[in-house]
């Protein structure tokens, strides 16, 4: 039986600038960018847009790029995320659902990364997972979350 290697789309021209965008990705080698590359999309979203949900369950992997999100957890005051914040990556390596509400506070400039490419480069090494681990701190402090951290949500 033939092996059968993921991503393999090919929707559109392979950007590794884009990928390599992705905090954990960066250290990755061009080959491996670029077969995330058509997994990957770049995407502006207008003040009041929720990136993700409390509950639903995480599909992607969003980056933010250029703006500001508000992280809502019941009973917690808001948090903001920054350039360089991740949103959902433990969450799509364990099949999990979202712990928190996150909604863009200004106009906010993302990457999206799909879930089975995100599944596919933690299995076949192509990030450094242990890093992002670090940046996804399940709960900082209230108040702003710098771009090197970021909020599990």
């Amino acid at each position: 039986m033939a092996s059968i290697t993921f991503p393999h789309s090919n929707r559109r021209r392979a950007d590794v600038a884009l990928v390599r965008q992705v905090p954990w990705l960066r250290a990755a080698d061009a080959r491996r960018l670029a077969a995330l590359a058509p997994h990957t999309d770049r995407l502006r979203l207008p003040p009041g847009r929720v990136v993700a949900r409390a509950g639903d369950l995480a599909r992607e992997l969003t980056v933010v790029v250029a703006g500001e999100a508000t992280v809502e957890r019941p009973g917690q005051a808001p948090e903001v995320l920054t350039s360089g914040a991740q949103v959902g990556l433990a969450e799509v390596l364990c099949g999990g659902r979202h712990g928190a509400t996150v909604v863009a506070r200004s106009d906010l400039e993302v990457i999206v990364v799909n879930g089975p490419a995100v599944r596919w480069a933690q299995r076949e090494g192509v990030g450094r997972t242990e890093r992002a681990a670090g940046a996804t701190v399940p709960r900082p402090a209230p108040g702003r979350v710098p771009a090197a951290a970021g909020a599990r949500a």
